[in-house]
């Protein structure tokens, strides 16, 4: 029997209704509200492109703190329930599972360019904060002995396992780990 580690990078989208259930705040309308902010600051200010989210918080300019703290709220909420439910679905079918990082993509830059057909629509997506990017390790056991397939199997396990549970699920990258 081998044992091999697998990395795994997933991008994930919390249902809006799980996130709205545990929030006095709506995902979608603080994103949408972001995204109107933040394309007022942008044509205001003629920058060409649309800052990410850490830009309000440090400069304090363009954006309602209130508003901000909302995001950071959800994006706080998502980040916990996508780890809690990846732990929870995924533990079992893995030797072991080790969650090395998380980010909720409301902290990204946006990939949104002004003047672009539906850009406030786009934007406001982007700032929705029911996005998480994470990236895990996990041990598999393989009693074939075949490790070509580990990847593919991987991906295939974290998906059926995942996607009854949130909005999405992209594993974005699978690498096997010597």
């Amino acid at each position: 029997m081998n044992v091999t580690n697998v990395s795994l990078s997933i991008l994930v989208t919390v249902k809006l209704e799980d996130l709205d259930s545990h929030s006095a705040a709506a995902a979608e309308v603080v994103g949408k509200e972001l995204a109107r902010q933040v394309a007022d600051y942008e044509k205001e200010n003629h920058l060409g492109y649309y800052p990410a989210l850490d830009f309000f918080q440090q400069s304090a300019l363009g954006v309602d703190p209130d508003l901000l703290d909302a995001a950071d709220n959800l994006a706080w909420l998502a980040t916990r329930l996508v780890r809690e439910e990846v732990r929870r679905r995924l533990r079992p079918i893995f030797a072991s599972l080790r969650i090395d990082t998380m980010q909720n993509l409301v902290y990204t830059m946006p990939k949104v360019r002004p003047g672009k057909p539906s850009a406030i629509k786009k934007l406001a997506q982007h700032f929705t904060p029911n996005k998480v990017r994470l990236e895990m390790t996990a041990r598999i056991m393989n009693q074939d002995g075949h490790e070509k397939d580990l990847k593919r199997y991987s991906s295939h396990l974290v998906h059926r396992w995942l996607k009854e549970h949130f909005e999405e699920i992209e594993v974005t990258s699978c690498r096997q780990q010597q």
